[in-house]
């Protein structure tokens, strides 16, 4: 696994950014009110809130876009956990309409995965992201 010492600030943000999409999917809650919220619990540590927010502001705004594509993977909601869905919905924003590149989102999107869901969910995310690159 490659070295991210050099990049703690965005893989925190990326980390809390899957918590808050998570807390918008549960919850229903608007994208504004949950950076309010996590702006105001992480204001001591070091996190890039521009980015943060502006992914949250993109996944609300593109939540149809993001939803027709989990769905033409062919997955069904009812079959996917809540946790796995925000990983996909931070993946396909991020290949869709963010700027990092789309090998680098795969690889977090599974280091994410590994860290917040299933031991083996990873292999479902890859396979996932696998087909939607090829495609988009």
């Amino acid at each position: 696994m490659k070295n991210l010492a050099n990049f703690k600030i965005e893989v925190r943000t990326r980390e809390y950014l899957i918590q808050a999409i998570f807390q918008m999917l549960f919850d229903d809650q608007k994208a504004a009110k949950i950076i309010k919220q996590f702006k105001e619990e992480h204001k001591l540590k070091k996190v890039d809130f521009k980015m943060f927010s502006s992914s949250m502001k993109s996944i609300e705004k593109n939540k149809d876009k993001i939803e027709a594509s989990i769905a033409s993977l062919g997955i069904k909601n009812s079959s996917i956990e809540l946790i796995d869905k925000s990983i996909l919905y931070f993946a396909i924003n991020e290949m869709l309409f963010g700027e990092l590149d789309k090998l680098v989102t795969i690889d977090e999107s599974l280091r994410l995965s590994k860290k917040f869901s299933s031991p083996d969910s990873y292999k479902f995310i890859n396979a996932g992201l696998d087909k939607f690159l090829k495609v988009i």
